[in-house]
């Protein structure tokens, strides 16, 4: 690190303080993906249940149409957010174990330095993920993360195509009932044409 002195030694307990906040990064992130994971399942059965609702009643299939576009527009930028929220949270992550790499080696274990060193192991993990190639380049520059971690921006791009296909069905559903839904809209139910 730049700001210090060669030589200096670190102490162990300043580098378990750090790194117990960087597996909280972690366990934030999972949790932030089940809370929109429901976010997103519960805006779908929404859009289902109103859908189902509004579509044998054609006075209100306009209505339904509009309010489940709008749902499916809402829902098709949060998963635009959770998408950037993943990677946020994935940066962090990278930038605290990158310190804690830094750190590892220069290590002082007791009061006075005995002579232990660091085994370094968030390097040699690194090393030995990196010579099995389970790791790959990221889109943004010089991150390099698991093979894996592609997978958890599944659900949200997932979710994404739900939503923008439940917008296109709704457009559609507009489009093709548009005679018989300005009827019930323009002329009030049981009165004459």
């Amino acid at each position: 690190m730049s700001d210090d002195k060669p030589g200096a030694r670190f102490a162990f307990d300043e580098y378990k303080m750090y790194y117990e906040p960087t597996e909280k990064v972690t366990d934030r992130r999972l949790a932030m993906n089940s809370w929109n994971y429901g976010i997103c399942s519960a805006t779908i059965a929404a859009i289902a249940a109103l859908a189902v609702w509004s579509w044998p009643r054609p006075e209100f299939r306009l209505f339904g149409a509009i309010v489940d576009s709008s749902l499916a527009i809402m829902g098709a930028i949060f998963c635009t957010l959770w998408i950037g929220q993943i990677r946020d949270f994935k940066s962090l992550n990278n930038a605290k174990f990158e310190v804690l790499n830094s750190i590892a080696p220069r290590i002082a274990f007791g009061k006075e330095d005995d002579g232990r060193v660091s085994a370094i192991p968030f390097a040699k993990e690194w090393e030995i993920l990196q010579r099995r190639e389970e790791t790959r380049a990221l889109e943004t520059p010089r991150i390099i993360a698991l093979r894996s971690s592609s997978i958890e921006y599944l659900v949200p791009k997932a979710f994404r195509i739900i939503f923008v296909v439940s917008i296109m069905v709704c457009y559609g559903v507009v489009i093709r009932n548009w005679d018989a839904m300005i009827h019930f809209v323009l002329v009030a139910p049981g009165g004459s044409t």
